[in-house]
């Protein structure tokens, strides 16, 4: 009996914490700003994107850096402010800061995705998961 109380316990919380979801913020590091940026899913979708782009042979908490490292040198996170960025530049970034184990790889990567989100969501990329789409399905769209 005491383990299907505890069980009802458990779905009632679950229930409260996700009944506000906006109210949460999910530490992907240990830096608040770098935090608020790749939550804000309203105003910098793409960061979240890149974060996830980044997130290759190297520490997780040193991937999801990556945007905000590049929002501290550019001074904004804006898709427009972003985008002004040639691939030159982005090579001069990642190499100055080191900030990955690749960096002229991934200054590549982040500029094509710069790019496709332009291109294929019209500089939203949050319209990657418009509809709901499956987790294999947003991941494929990401890796596209």
């Amino acid at each position: 009996m005491v383990g299907l109380d505890a069980s009802h316990l458990l779905v009632k919380i679950g229930k409260e914490r996700f009944s506000k979801p906006t109210s949460q913020i999910v530490h992907f590091v240990d830096d608040d700003k770098a935090n608020s940026i790749l939550n804000d899913i309203e105003n910098y979708p793409h960061a979240y994107v890149l974060a996830c782009l980044m997130d290759r042979q190297i520490k997780a908490e040193r991937a999801w850096m990556i945007p905000f490292e590049i929002y501290k040198e550019i001074g904004s996170f804006n898709f427009d402010e972003l985008e002004k960025l040639d691939l030159a530049d982005l090579n001069e970034i990642f190499s100055q800061k080191k900030l990955h184990r690749f960096n002229k790889t991934m200054a590549g990567i982040f500029h094509e995705a710069l790019i496709d989100i332009r291109e294929k969501y019209n500089g939203n990329a949050s319209k990657i998961w418009i509809n709901k789409p499956s987790s294999s399905s947003a991941v494929y769209k990401f890796l596209e």
